[in-house]
């Protein structure tokens, strides 16, 4: 057998349909990723461990690649039946701690964040599925061992860097086995879809320029020694670079877009959305598609190309700045 194996767990809500957990043989005995926090998810991590001749009381370590409940729901579970440390980054544990009372700020947070930018009432309203799904799909607990970056970590036979990679969401971790030429990367780069960038900030916090970020994180992502990126959805990467360059130009297209459609005349970032996707994808996700168009406006105001104003309404509206209205 491999000494890596995935573990595909449902994922009812995403249009991915599934996530991977990876399970690392060796010493000590590691899970990177669990599944939600629900008996559907709990069936099928123990039914793959089973698979992989491992039982889940025999794990030793879970790594967690970043907060997202998918990502994080099932640790307490594993750790109590078997007694697994729980390792994250520092800024994963602060999130996981604190889930339940984060989630409900993110939640106002997010509301206002939509409002001002434009999305209409009712829309903002039909959203409350969302965090009801984040509520119940995690628990709040408390890590075993933190983590920083630069950090290094035993896991599987592996010696695995701990690189901070911000962007898709505010905790994205890499653990990096340099002798390997390999990464467990969570959701920072995926093989079939692009990944969104996550506008919450944590507490106490400036909105953060999550895509300004995470292009960063990408270019420096391409530049390392890879063979092999193990992702949080979907196949395993190999060719990172070449893939990481075909999403670099695929965002300066889609930017593009935006600065033609800013041409015409200023508009709100809900405008925009509904300029890009089709009404019914920005109604079934308009958190996720509003995170999106605000990304590509933080990197676009970041290279002086667009700025914003804030109205007596205290909605905001993007327009080309004055040397490129022409």
């Amino acid at each position: 057998m491999s000494d890596v194996a995935r573990i595909e767990i449902p994922l009812p809500f995403s249009q991915t349909r599934e996530m991977n957990a990876w399970l690392l043989r060796g010493d000590p005995l590691t899970l990177v990723d669990t599944g939600l926090r629900n008996e559907a998810a709990l069936a099928s991590l123990e039914r793959g461990l089973r698979g992989q001749g491992v039982s889940l009381e025999a794990l030793e370590l879970v790594l967690c690649t970043h907060h997202h409940i998918e990502h994080v729901g099932l640790a307490p579970e594993i750790r109590r039946r078997s007694g697994a440390t729980v390792a994250v980054l520092d800024r994963v544990a602060v999130r996981c701690a604190e889930h339940d009372a984060l989630v409900a700020r993110d939640r106002r947070y997010a509301e206002e964040l939509m409002a001002s930018h434009g999305t209409p009432g009712a829309i903002i309203a039909s959203n409350d599925g969302f965090w009801d799904v984040e509520l119940r799909s995690a628990e709040a607990f408390h890590a075993d061992l933190l983590l920083a970056a630069g950090d290094h970590v035993r896991a599987g036979g592996r010696d695995l860097r701990v690189v901070f990679r911000p962007g898709h969401s505010r905790t994205d971790t890499l653990f990096v086995d340099d002798a390997g030429a390999v990464a467990f990367a969570g959701d920072h780069l995926l093989a079939e879809i692009a990944s969104n960038t996550e506008i919450l900030p944590a507490p106490g916090e400036p909105r953060p320029r999550a895509r300004v970020k995470y292009l960063e994180g990408l270019r420096s992502t391409a530049a390392m020694p890879l063979a092999r990126v193990f992702t949080g959805h979907g196949a395993v990467i190999e060719n990172h670079a070449e893939l990481i360059r075909s999403r670099l130009v695929a965002h300066g297209q889609r930017a593009a877009r935006i600065v033609d459609r800013l041409r015409e005349a200023p508009a709100t970032a809900w405008d925009l959305a509904c300029a890009l996707w089709r009404r019914a994808t920005v109604e079934h996700q308009p958190l996720l598609v509003l995170w999106e168009v605000l990304g590509h406006l933080d990197v676009l105001a970041a290279d002086g190309v667009v700025r914003e104003r804030t109205g007596h309404d205290d909605r905001a509206t993007f327009a080309l700045a004055e040397a490129r209205a022409g």
